[in-house]
């Protein structure tokens, strides 16, 4: 099965002649790059394992003897963030399933070299970049923000070894049936001889990479972003429990200024415009618009009655008293200082507001199936270009129902350089035509035809639609607790 592009990163670098874009997408565990000259490469999980063996082979001295082991087919970790630092020289990814921050270098032709693999402790929930590129902040499920160098280096793992620990002795308890006579006491004893059975309680393995906790919270994270304003720097948070806490930056990070509070739902995505404001977004019926200095909610967006408005009668839509919203993404518009598109998780469109006197009247952007992700690509005509990400495997508008009709895409571009409205661009979609077919190592189904066979199908089917739609899971259902 042709996987969509869960996830994608655009950039511009200058070349030779004047400047190229790059678009990136991830599609499972493999990812894939196309230039604005056309040339497309990819990357998988085995390629690595490819140059690593490589390198080995490129050693001093004769080669040692290996013997042939038949490998063993293990899962392959999906990708979940992309970011691309500013010049285009790197692009960070997240692989989920391993908790894994891996660094590639972005050569010519597209070509994509692993420069380091890092996993954390606990699942990355959302990474970032500070501005100057050259840290990562990664945040994760447990709440717990950390700052990791982008090049890592030899000298920086050395310097977190942990020094060797002395083997723990056995746990002999001080009392014994002889002296215990209560009953209370004598389970007391059980337990105390059961745990000095089962030895010393094992650490978990810390990570020997250079790495630094600057930031806790109670809640799991959603989202992390950074600000700078003059010559201070801020790192934003957003978490399920409806907070969204505004923290000094490195390395002050541990000092909290205040927190931006309103929200009565999770709050799944932060997006700075290019003015400086905040807009933020989960699983409440609107978008909070935010002067996020003095923590105050300047307006409140309606987003949910927009949506079903447009799309009341949809055959995978609810009545109005079910119908609830999650938001999957907020970008600001490179060339407007005020506009952003949404997206909301099972929406076939991308809703437009442009900030100000008239932000009330956003407009419904129809898709031909569900948004996934976005990109910005830049333009040489002046104005915008969104490279678009659909599922091309669900039914529009529902994230159960399987598409009947073959052959969808899974790109879509719109711009807005012709008329100032957003329009399909089919010269971009042609052009992106490589980027968007199936890879010729892709999987492909070839029928079901057992009741095993249903089965692998069915648990493929629940497993794409855990990679692609997780927003709504934020919600709390009646009676959890708070």
């Amino acid at each position: 099965m042709t996987l969509p592009y869960q996830c994608l990163a655009a950039c511009t670098r200058p070349v030779s002649d004047g400047h190229e874009w790059l678009l990136f997408g991830a599609t499972g565990s493999e990812l894939v790059a196309q230039s604005s000259s056309g040339i497309v490469s990819t990357w998988t999980p085995e390629s690595a394992i490819l140059a690593e063996s490589d390198r080995e082979d490129a050693q001093e001295g004769p080669p040692a003897k290996r013997a042939k082991l038949t490998p063993v087919a293990e899962p392959k970790p999906n990708l979940s963030h992309l970011k691309v630092t500013k010049d285009g020289t790197y692009l960070v990814a997240v692989t989920a399933e391993d908790k894994c921050i891996r660094v590639f270098q972005i050569g010519d032709q597209c070509r994509l070299e692993q420069l380091s693999q890092r996993c954390m402790a606990k699942r990355p929930s959302s990474i970032t970049l500070t501005a100057d590129d050259s840290i990562i902040l990664c945040a994760d499920k447990f709440g717990d923000v950390y700052s990791l160098p982008l090049l890592s280096s030899p000298e920086d793992e050395q310097a977190v070894i942990p020094e060797p620990k002395e083997d723990q002795k056995k746990f002999e308890p001080s009392a014994s049936v002889l002296t215990v006579h209560s009953g209370r006491n004598r389970k007391a004893l059980e337990e105390q001889l059961k745990q000095a059975q089962k030895g010393p309680k094992q650490v978990k393995d810390t990570p020997k990479f250079k790495h630094q906790l600057i930031i806790g919270h109670v809640s799991m994270l959603t989202d992390v972003v950074c600000a700078t304003i003059g010559s201070r720097s801020y790192i934003l948070t957003a978490d399920r429990d409806e907070h969204i806490r505004v923290s000094r930056g490195l390395p002050q990070a541990h000092i909290i200024d205040g927190f931006c509070q309103g929200h009565e739902e999770f709050v799944s995505r932060l997006c700075f415009t290019k003015s400086g404001r905040l807009v933020s977004g989960g699983g409440d019926p609107y978008l909070y618009l935010w002067d996020w200095l003095s923590y105050h909610l300047e307006e409140k967006l309606p987003l949910q009655e927009l949506i079903f408005g447009h799309y009341k009668g949809h055959p995978y839509h609810t009545g109005a008293a079910e119908f609830k919203v999650a938001v999957s993404g907020i970008w600001a518009v490179p060339d407007s200082a005020q506009e952003i598109l949404v997206a909301c998780e099972g929406i076939p469109a991308l809703v437009s507001f442009k900030l100000g006197s008239s932000s009330r009247t956003g407009k419904v952007l129809p898709l031909n199936g569900n948004v996934l992700d976005l990109a910005f690509i830049a333009s040489d005509a002046g104005g915008a270009i969104a490279a678009i990400s659909i599922d091309h495997v669900h039914h529009p508008g529902s994230t159960q129902e399987v598409r009947q009709e073959p052959g969808a895409s899974r790109l879509q571009c719109l711009s807005n350089y012709n008329s100032g409205e957003w329009e399909d661009d089919k010269t971009l979609t042609g052009s992106l035509e490589r980027f968007s077919r199936p890879m010729p190592n892709e999987e492909r189904e070839s029928g079901i035809a057992s009741e095993a066979d249903r089965g692998k199908a069915d648990n493929k089917a629940k497993a794409l639609r855990d990679l692609l739609y997780g927003v709504e899971n934020l919600r709390k259902r009646p009676g959890a607790e708070d």
